[in-house]
């Protein structure tokens, strides 16, 4: 999973068209979205992070280790808009590797770019925080995904069912 994963990050990093903005917290937050939308979509995650909902939204802190840990991608200390601390990351000039990701990754993972690519941080962090699991858990818990996205699908057939029953009268 480790391979899965690194290949996800450095994907996004050669991919995603704003290269200032991929913090370690949009990163992460990516990759989130990456495993909610599978959720939905196919009834697992990509990566088998065990997501956990703290002070600042979906977190793993594996994803910055194995960021960091790897020869390919490059960490750049700098300073928010605010001053403060922030980690960009970077996929490394001289890398010439292939992903070894499916199909159905990197098109959840285009998915993801284009759905997040035109958001300010302040705009991203609100979709993130909008989505089901999220606003269906109590901050610091253990997020789970694949069992959220089931309630989700009920609750979207029940509504359309709902909707379809009205329009029928």
């Amino acid at each position: 999973m480790k391979n899965v994963i690194s290949n996800i990050i450095k994907y996004l990093l050669k991919e995603y068209p704003h290269k200032s903005e991929l913090s370690a917290s949009r990163l992460t937050k990516m990759i989130y979205l990456m495993d909610w939308k599978s959720s939905i979509d196919f009834g697992r995650q990509i990566t088998n992070a065990q997501w956990h909902f703290d002070h600042y939204g979906p977190y793993v802190d594996d994803f910055v280790r194995l960021a960091k840990e790897d020869k390919d991608i490059f960490v750049e200390n700098t300073s928010n808009y605010y001053g403060g601390k922030k980690q960009l990351f970077k996929l490394s000039e001289k890398f010439q590797g292939n992903f070894d990701l499916t199909k159905e990754q990197k098109d959840i993972a285009n998915f993801v770019i284009d759905a997040t690519k035109q958001k300010n941080y302040e705009d991203f962090i609100q979709l993130v925080y909008s989505t089901y699991p999220v606003i269906s858990n109590d901050r610091y818990s253990d997020l789970d995904l694949v069992g959220s996205a089931a309630r989700y699908r009920e609750i979207l057939e029940s509504s359309s069912n709902k909707a379809l029953h009205r329009t029928s009268r």
